[in-house]
């Protein structure tokens, strides 16, 4: 029996290629954009899935920092680059990890746990698994479970928040709220 013929192009990213996922990055960008332009002039590192556009670049916190994103093997934006990345130990004072790849994971946040200064703070994106995003494009929104990015976060010593939601959530019956 031959293989049923596809729709979509052969080694076609589907990682966030909706129209769904770029409204969340862009809430994300948005949303964390305001939050780091409080913290101190610390340079920062903010690594993203995909390209980035004029606009998203507008919301950077000043020039002091750089803007990766995901590309064949690594990063590219100002510098193109793999793991290890190419910067001194104990440099940033903020990491900004959106929706990392699953592939490079744990190594990439041994190297961020690398580059943080002490007091520095990492920003880790994930897709809430019970989203309402994931009911209807579940393969552009990819949800790994939060778990083992918290128990890994604390293996390498670092200090896990508890998660903040940033979009649509699912409303509970009867909580009168979110």
């Amino acid at each position: 029996m031959p293989a049923a013929a596809s729709s979509r192009q052969p080694g076609a990213k589907l990682r966030f290629s909706g129209a769904e996922a770029q409204w969340l990055l862009a809430e994300e960008r948005r949303w964390l954009a305001e939050a780091m332009a409080v913290r101190p002039a610390r340079p920062w590192l903010w690594l993203v899935p995909g390209p980035c556009t004029g606009a998203d670049e507008a919301l950077l916190p000043g020039r002091r920092g750089m803007l990766l994103h995901e590309c064949e093997g690594g990063y590219a934006g100002a510098l193109r680059c793999g793991l290890p990345l190419p910067l001194a130990n104990d440099c940033l004072g903020d990491v900004v990890l959106q929706h990392p790849a699953s592939d490079d994971a744990w190594a990439l946040l041994e190297e961020c746990t690398r580059v943080l200064v002490d007091g520095g703070r990492l920003w880790l994106f994930l897709v809430n698994p019970w989203s309402p995003f994931r009911l209807r494009r579940p393969r552009d929104l990819p949800a790994p479970a939060h778990g083992p990015w918290l128990q890994r976060l604390r293996a390498l010593g670092l200090q896990a928040d508890p998660p903040q939601f940033i979009g649509p959530r699912w409303r509970l019956a009867g909580t009168g709220g979110t």
